[in-house]
């Protein structure tokens, strides 16, 4: 029985020593970001690529930044001095190839070995189905690089955000309230009525087309909240949905949610989603 005891306290021990390591270095790695450069990787003269060039010429802030090939990538991915920000495919347990892909913030370092998603990831966000060649993330760009500069902010502020998961990214419903909100008229996964949304918002929602939501974005319009849902091409069951609510003047994301895509829960914001980011319009 003592001999058990002992055990008990030094695996007890060793995975406290384990943890705090752990922290330790997330909060090195957050609180360095800054003093350190984020190489670009921009793989190809495509659109999606040259926009995410322009916009980390135009509102990356954090720190300084080079831009690298996927060549130079693969030569310098292991050194810990630099942080890449990437076009990344992501999989998940029970599929078998990707289907989305991710724009993804992560330190360089030996375990990339071990493969990219074992390394020390900072932000990944949804970015697009894979093979999309639709070009409807190319409006959200500036947002997601403020919405990863913003989340390391906060992680600098409080470290624990970094363990809890993509719902640190950003959730403030209670913030969202006085403010008009664009679904995009597909982003919606259950079917309505004519003016359901403006009823349910008390006026200050409803359904367009993603025309007026870009519009919106470019133009930084004050006071308003657009919605983006990324799913897998075709919405086979299985895939994932995720779906955002992102401020257009300073790109606060109010809302982050994924579900799988299921013969109930097709692809898009689901009804109880809808009646929960409506609570602070019925207050």
């Amino acid at each position: 029985m003592r001999q058990f005891f002992l055990a008990i306290i030094s695996l007890f021990l060793v995975t406290n020593i384990s943890a705090q390591k752990v922290i330790k270095e997330t909060k090195n790695n957050f609180n360095n970001f800054g003093t350190k450069i984020t190489k670009v990787v921009i793989p190809s003269t495509g659109l999606i690529d040259l926009s995410i060039r322009d916009a980390v010429k135009k509102g990356w802030k954090i720190s300084p930044y080079e831009f690298c090939s996927s060549q130079e990538y693969e030569k310098i991915k292991e050194d810990t001095s630099f942080y890449f920000l990437m076009r990344t495919d992501g999989i998940f347990g029970s599929e078998h190839e990707p289907r989305l892909e991710y724009l993804t913030l992560i330190k360089g370092g030996p375990e990339f070995r071990k493969g990219l998603f074992t390394s020390a990831e900072i932000i990944s966000l949804p970015f697009q189905a894979r093979g999309d060649e639709s070009g409807h993330i190319l409006p959200f760009i500036p947002a997601y690089l403020d919405i990863m500069q913003n989340y390391i902010y906060k992680v600098q502020k409080e470290i624990m955000l970094a363990f809890t998961g993509a719902s640190s990214y950003g959730e403030n419903l209670a913030g969202i309230k006085g403010m008009s909100i664009l679904f995009n008229n597909t982003d919606i996964g259950f079917p309505t009525r004519k003016d359901e949304l403006k009823w349910t918002f008390r006026g200050r929602a409803e359904s367009v087309e993603s025309e007026e939501i870009e519009k919106a974005l470019y133009e930084s319009t004050p006071d308003l909240v657009v919605s983006l849902v990324i799913s897998t091409i075709g919405n086979p069951k299985g895939g994932y949905c995720y779906k955002l609510l992102i401020g257009t003047e300073n790109h606060e994301l109010f809302f982050f949610r994924k579900h799988k895509i299921s013969s109930r829960l097709p692809a898009g914001f689901t009804k109880e989603e809808i009646k929960k980011i409506s609570l602070p319009y019925q207050l």
